[in-house]
């Protein structure tokens, strides 16, 4: 099952909202290619989440502090990033929103998914990070966690059947108006390699308005192309190139007046 697509990205409550995960869910999130940030849970966009853990290892240096947090399931680095006017301060045992915690605390970090080198990390601000003194703060997160796997995470978002049509009729809109530029583009210059067309910015931005989710602006525009094609308003001058013109109008034939009699058979 894919994800939603882009338009209807702001109308799921779970993109708004820190996502409770284990640390191996976490590390299992898929990035959405061209929307740096966004990654991808069953078929809800995620920016940011919310794990628990026990501290295996604290580094600390001079614009932050990096906690290595496991729930069992896995370990992941949670960067503390330290404000500017901040990163002189030694002892910060005085500000409570830069407190260091120590190893075998349990923790609670929301921040934002990030890659590092290949490697998931969480990002977080100072204050986003809590103390658990609660001993069954773990058990009771970690149960919270499957309940929302079974109940929200694994259901597909639902919408009402009108604002289903809103959007399909704005997307028709919007794919016809990119139609309409493209043919304007295309009419002007006679002749193109795809590459031009699709390094038109003005024509990016319009495309990037109807495409999916994998973030591809270069597929709307193709099919725009290939509706220019089998409209006879384009002719591929170069498959390997991908090179295109547009073709001459035909001359009509103008046929010359009859100038002789008109003969009729009789049907004997």
């Amino acid at each position: 099952m894919s994800i939603l697509p882009v338009t209807l990205w702001g109308l799921d409550p779970l993109l708004h909202v820190p996502l409770q995960l284990m640390i191996f869910q976490v590390k299992a999130l898929v990035p959405v290619p061209d929307y740096e940030g966004v990654y991808s849970h069953h078929t809800h966009p995620v920016r940011m989440v919310e794990i628990m853990g026990v501290i295996q290892s604290v580094n600390r240096a001079t614009k932050y502090i990096n906690y290595t947090v496991d729930d069992g399931t896995g370990a992941i680095q949670c960067i503390m990033w330290i404000p500017d006017n901040f990163q002189t301060v030694q002892d910060t045992s005085s500000i409570a929103w830069l407190r260091t915690f120590s190893l075998g605390d349990v923790v609670k970090v929301t921040g934002q998914p990030t890659v590092f080198r290949d490697v998931m990390q969480i990002d977080f601000q100072p204050g986003y990070i809590e103390g658990c003194e609660d001993p069954n703060a773990e058990t009771l997160f970690r149960l919270r966690v499957l309940n929302q796997e079974r109940d929200v995470y694994t259901k597909p978002l639902e919408l009402p059947d009108f604002i289903l049509q809103e959007v399909k009729n704005r997307d028709m809109f919007t794919k016809t108006t990119l139609l309409d530029r493209i043919r304007t583009w295309v009419l002007k210059r006679k002749e193109f390699c795809i590459l031009d067309l699709l390094d038109d910015e003005e024509n990016k931005t319009i495309a990037e308005e109807v495409t999916d989710v994998q973030g591809q602006p270069g597929r709307p525009m193709m099919e725009c192309v290939q509706q220019l094609v089998a409209e006879g308003l384009l002719e591929c001058t170069s498959q390997p190139t991908m090179e295109y013109r547009v073709p001459e109008p035909r001359k009509k034939i103008e046929l010359a007046p009859w100038g002789g009699e008109l003969i009729v058979l009789d049907d004997d």
